[in-house]
């Protein structure tokens, strides 16, 4: 593909006829820096050239070629002309973190909710560019459930030795499956770790450029993440009983069936949460403090739970039960769903760190 000045080797030639003559989906895997997301422009071009549509799911959320980081995205490609601008994404699933660890479920069920969305749009192929995750426990169990999940027609594997070989053996016997083994792109760079955060920074100043302040009240939407909204709100005497116990200042609690959710205003006694579990008689408890709620990320989701925008939370009024935030969604009446992440991000680009 010239227009993109992409050096193409032999073999990804011979590997993109191949699929052509066979169809998709098509699952592409490696390291980082082996040139996934080169491979799959290469791929795109190729269906295009033909008048095929291209459904391209970026199931990165650490460095993604589409949407912006934390989330994965979907992407229309109709023309060639379109990998030369930067598309936007028909659809997002927000993940929470740039980093898959931790958030397994997250990044599985998302791949699956874009893939519908792609497979009911009837395109010429499925394109999935998975992260560059391939060692760890952590790894093998993402890419054994994504491929699981999806029961690709082919997977792509780029590697210069044997670096996924261990992702792929445990499907080496599944029915229907082929599997191309490429070279990695000789235009590959592996990325330092302050190069990637770079990169994200980049990425998500861009997103929140001229992003907004927006109210959203707790009792319109649903809330996904610590406990914040999902249980029974307790009283001023609970409240003060919390804060003996933890030594710390509650300012806020909530009881469910199963859990105890905290939010306090400074430091507390993580060893008397025992105590706390014991006396309200719930299997968990979880804490968190102001502070670790200021900037963190959200998903503002419709009504599949499909994300809408990202958001920076700001503020919780918990008179109001309500949370102000930054977003460049324009409209929050679509939003029927509050998925907190674990990251934390101002406005400008800049991880600020996790809860």
């Amino acid at each position: 593909m010239e227009d993109l000045k992409i050096k193409i080797p032999p073999e990804w030639k011979r590997s993109v006829e191949e699929i052509d003559g066979h169809g998709g989906p098509v699952l592409v895997m490696g390291a980082q820096g082996s040139g996934k997301s080169t491979f799959c422009q290469f791929l795109t071009g190729h269906f295009t050239r033909q008048g095929k549509v291209v459904a391209w799911i970026d199931a990165d959320p650490g460095q993604p070629f589409l949407g912006p980081p934390a989330a994965l995205s979907l992407a229309v490609y109709a023309e060639p002309k379109d990998l030369l601008k930067e598309r936007k994404a028909l659809a997002m699933s927000f993940v929470g973190d740039t980093s898959p660890a931790g958030h397994l479920l997250e990044m599985i069920t998302g791949l699956q909710k874009l893939y519908r969305r792609a497979a009911a749009l009837d395109p010429g192929l499925i394109l999935v560019n998975t992260c560059g995750l391939v060692n760890g426990a952590a790894a093998r169990d993402l890419m054994f459930h994504e491929i699981d999940g999806l029961s690709p027609q082919y997977i792509v594997a780029l590697e210069s030795g044997k670096e996924v070989e261990h992702l792929l053996a445990p499907h080496s016997h599944r029915a229907g499956l082929l599997v191309i083994r490429i070279s990695p792109s000789p235009d590959g760079k592996i990325l330092s770790r302050d190069a990637r955060r770079v990169a994200r920074e980049r990425r998500f100043k861009e997103y929140f450029r001229g992003a907004g302040f927006h109210d959203l009240a707790l009792s319109d939407v649903g809330v996904h993440g610590p406990g914040l909204g999902t249980g029974e709100r307790l009283g001023f005497w609970d409240v003060n009983r919390l804060s003996q116990i933890v030594q710390g200042i509650v300012v806020h609690a909530e009881i469910s069936a199963d859990a105890l959710f905290m939010l306090v205003n400074g430091e507390y006694e993580g060893e008397e949460l025992y105590t706390a579990r014991e006396q309200y008689k719930v299997r968990e408890v979880t804490v968190l403090k102001q502070s670790e709620m200021d900037h963190l990320l959200v998903g503002l989701n419709d009504e599949k739970n499909l994300c809408l925008a990202l958001g920076i939370m700001r503020d919780i009024d918990l008179r109001d039960q309500s949370i102000r935030l930054i977003s460049p969604l324009r409209d929050m009446a679509r939003v029927r769903h509050l998925s907190i992440g674990t990251l934390r991000v101002n406005p400008a680009g800049s991880e600020l760190g996790r809860w």
